[in-house]
């Protein structure tokens, strides 16, 4: 099953996620499990595509990578120049860019701290292809400058992905208006995980 484009990244637009055997290492130095929204995620994947960019990603129990409804992911770049708010801003320009051809594509930036630091937006995208639509997804993402426990500075990125399929995307849809607000607020919220890369 096609993944959605960009969704996984806070710097890259990724095609696909990586579709070869997992690859479970603790990069960042985060214990888990990770708790969010009273759900437990557990580690299911994690990457170190470039020298400074860092890639976790979280399931709950019983869920798959190709098809999950819920995922968790931390991401680190140890770029002390990287900005929360201009990453925020870009992501929000390329997502809302693909409503050319996505009819659910959409982003907004719903939260910042005063020197635009820790950034949080949320946005929509879908598989949509010739008005067929399989998958529709909604995320929250939250940007942070942050420094590791061993010193390096960078930005943290903490996020939720939500998925709905086929049939059952209007209810997916609904659910997310009801409770987006709550999500949000939970990860505002979140406990900022100290780093030690490895």
């Amino acid at each position: 099953m096609p993944y959605i484009k960009s969704t996984l990244s806070i710097f890259f637009a990724l095609g696909a996620l990586n579709m070869n055997a997992p690859q479970v290492q603790n990069l960042l130095g985060v214990q888990g499990p990770i708790v969010f929204e009273k759900t437990s995620f557990n580690i299911s994947w994690s990457s170190h595509p470039s020298p400074n960019y860092y890639k976790h990603e979280y399931l709950a129990k019983g869920q798959k990578p190709n098809q999950y409804k819920e995922m968790f992911m931390i991401e680190f770049l140890a770029d002390e120049s990287a900005s929360p708010k201009n990453l925020a801003m870009d992501k929000i320009a390329r997502t809302n860019e693909l409503k050319k051809t996505d009819p659910y594509a959409f982003a907004e930036s719903l939260k910042e701290d005063k020197n635009g630091n820790d950034v949080i937006i949320d946005f929509i995208l879908s598989d949509a292809k010739d008005k067929k639509v399989n998958i529709v997804e909604w995320n929250t993402y939250r940007y942070i400058k942050t420094t590791t426990k061993d010193g390096k500075k960078g930005l943290l990125l903490l996020a939720i992905s939500r998925r709905g399929y086929g049939k059952s995307i209007p209810t997916f849809l609904s659910s997310i208006k009801s409770g987006k607000n709550t999500t949000v607020a939970a990860l505002a919220k979140y406990k900022i995980p100290e780093i030690t890369l490895q």
